[in-house]
């Protein structure tokens, strides 16, 4: 790999490129992240788990989401509260209550119960782009990066992506908040253990 593009043209080509996925593989590859992330030592024994609603052809983890809820854990998602900031609301079911938030993403209404960042165990952290060294690129917004660094210092943030998003290296920003594991339909990177 040559010269890294930088953040915009990435963001396009992924997006572009994720857009195209057959629905197949995006279910078949979802199933198998949900697998792998259910495995995981660091979910089963949390309490506390913030996940994500997927939009688009995001890797699908509304199964996992209901499997945290069957587990008798807390699952809050995310809610956008400004052009800015996003909060973690309870979700007790995944059935109704939720309405399209700013971005056309599903959202839990601002009724249920607001979780203090600093309380959440793992944090599912969606992206268009990660890499080898736990940068995460997201679409821009600078949410999840406001979010991620008022989160307690034990908290674990796990990259849920497709592997064609995972590069060696791309373009980072010093506020940019860096991830603990990625985890892909092919393989997971655990960067706890470097």
């Amino acid at each position: 790999m040559g010269y890294i593009m930088d953040k915009s043209q990435l963001r396009k080509e992924i997006s572009q490129k994720r857009k195209m996925l057959n629905t197949n593989y995006v279910l078949s590859a979802s199933g198998t992240i949900i697998k792998t992330l259910q495995a995981l030592s660091d979910i089963k024994t949390a309490n506390i788990i913030m996940s994500y609603m997927p939009y688009g052809k995001e890797v699908d983890i509304k199964p996992l989401n209901q499997w945290i809820l069957d587990q008798g854990k807390v699952l809050c998602l995310p809610r956008v509260i400004s052009t800015t900031e996003m909060e973690a609301r309870a979700a007790d079911t995944l059935k109704h209550g939720f309405y399209k938030g700013t971005f056309g993403i599903l959202e839990p209404p601002i009724e249920n119960q607001l979780i203090d960042n600093t309380e959440i165990d793992i944090v599912l952290v969606p992206g268009l782009a990660f890499d080898k060294a736990g940068n995460r690129m997201g679409h821009g917004g600078g949410y999840y990066d406001r979010f991620l660094s008022s989160c307690s210092n034990k908290t674990l943030f796990v990259g849920v992506a497709y592997s064609f998003q995972v590069f060696d290296s791309i373009p980072s920003d010093l506020y940019d908040v860096k991830i603990h594991k990625i985890v892909t339909e092919e393989y997971t990177i655990d960067l706890t253990e470097i």
